[in-house]
């Protein structure tokens, strides 16, 4: 890409990224780091490369919460919940300074060197960079702390959702309030003001998750389409609905022709919707019965200039 192209593709992201703070784009979208803004609400995932672990003994788990802990209070990180697997691992955080991979960079960083050490291996211990996932609303941050809730479950970890040991689940479910780094009754409390109702109510929709099919896989497409699913399941047991996709997209697909230049607004602001709300240019088209030359018409937009909105950058 040349000067030119960098600068036009900096200024899109930045036009993104200005859109998202004054809440015009909401949903569960992956990010390119340079959209990363102070407040924002993060669902970070990382994994060892191909079959190797990152947690092999209990002191390597207890050793990654520690560090974790750690860079929560150095680095000003709101964590709200957690889920630590064997071969990867997700965090729901928010930053209150522009920090995001300097933390991220400390975490993992001092846990490779710790694994390494120990282990007396050398190489790497995490599959390249993470990947972080923004949640610009209520309803994708619930969702997306109950996917993470119920990752080890989906694994084939535990028999119970709520008795895998490497989660905050137990935060979430049980009267007996520890002293914790980990702010779960905030996104508690976005269910009902009273923690014991909230704990009720949160159980039932991780029930609710649980009916919905998954793959074992650690892909970011499916991940977007769980999260998807589950906020319709949140949005169901809440009241609460900012969109009305469906709504949109029923009427779209009704029309055999969309001629009028009403019906070409209202066909491109569902798409910004969808892709707002985390879903691919072919999960687009496949919704819609659009081809990819389509989307990119309607849009006006090179393809280059719609990656950092798409989590390609």
């Amino acid at each position: 890409m040349g000067c030119q192209g960098k600068i036009k593709w900096y200024n899109v992201c930045m036009d993104i990224a200005e859109k998202i703070r004054e809440k015009k784009i909401k949903g569960y979208l992956t990010v390119n780091k340079r959209i990363i803004y102070e407040g924002a609400i993060y669902h970070v995932t990382q994994r060892a490369p191909g079959k190797e672990l990152l947690f092999i003994e209990e002191g390597d788990y207890l050793r990654f919460l520690y560090l974790l802990k750690n860079a929560s209070q150095k680095f000003s990180l709101d964590i709200f919940c957690f889920a630590l697997l064997s071969n990867h691992l997700h965090i729901l955080l928010r930053i209150n300074q522009e920090n995001l991979s300097e933390a991220m960079k400390n975490v993992f960083e001092r846990y490779a060197d710790y694994f390494n050490v120990k282990y007396k291996r050398k190489g790497h211990v995490f599959s390249g960079r993470y990947r972080a996932s923004l949640c610009n609303d209520d309803n994708y941050l619930l969702a997306a702390s109950i996917y993470i809730h119920l990752n080890p479950y989906r694994a084939g970890l535990c028999k119970y959702f709520e008795d895998y040991r490497w989660s905050s689940i137990d935060l979430y479910l049980t009267k007996h309030e520890k002293n914790t780094f980990v702010k779960f009754s905030e996104i508690l409390l976005a269910l009902n003001n009273s923690i014991d109702e909230a704990r009720k109510e949160y159980r039932k929709l991780l029930e609710e998750g649980t009916k919905i099919k998954s793959s074992k896989v650690l892909d970011f497409f499916s991940i977007k389409r769980i999260i998807r699913e589950t906020v319709r399941h949140v949005k169901k047991i809440t009241g609460k609905d900012s969109e009305n996709l469906d709504r949109l997209i029923d009427d779209i697909k009704t029309k055999k022709r969309v001629v009028s230049s009403q019906d070409k607004k209202a066909r491109k602001y569902l798409i910004e919707q969808l892709l707002a709300n985390g879903y691919s240019v072919e999960e687009i088209g496949d919704t819609l019965f659009m081809s990819r030359a389509s989307f990119y018409r309607i849009m006006k937009q090179n393809k280059s200039d719609l990656f950092c909105l798409l989590g390609k950058g």
